[in-house]
C-alpha cells in the first residue's frame, strides 16, 4: 500500500498556520461600569504583547483606550474606548 504525500503535507501545512495564528482576535464586549469596550487575545506563537496593543489602539482609533485588565502573560486585554470631552472639541474664540 503506497500513501502520497501531498495531502498529508497539505494538513501539515494548514495545522502548523492555525497554531502559528491561533488565539488572535478582537470580541465586543461591556466593562464592568457599563461602557462598550473590546477584549483583545493575541496568543499564538507569531503574535506578542505589542501586537495586542496596536490591536486596541486599532479598534478605538483616534478616541484612545484605556486598559481595564491586561495580562501579559496571556496577552489579553479588556479594553474601553475613550470617550470624547465635549469641552475639549470646541473651538476656543481667537483672542
Amino acid at each position: 500500500m503506497q500513501f502520497s504525500r501531498q495531502p498529508l503535507t497539505r494538513v501539515v501545512i494548514s495545522s502548523t498556520a492555525f497554531l502559528l495564528t491561533a488565539c488572535s482576535g478582537l470580541h465586543a464586549t461591556y466593562v464592568p461600569d457599563g461602557r462598550r469596550g473590546f477584549v483583545v487575545n493575541c496568543g499564538g506563537f507569531l503574535n506578542s504583547w505589542s501586537s495586542c496593543l496596536i490591536k486596541a489602539g486599532r479598534a478605538c482609533g483616534n478616541r484612545g483606550y484605556e486598559t481595564v485588565k491586561g495580562n501579559e502573560e496571556d496577552r489579553s486585554m479588556m479594553i474601553a474606548c475613550k470617550v470624547p470631552n465635549i469641552a475639549d472639541t470646541r473651538q476656543k474664540p481667537p483672542q
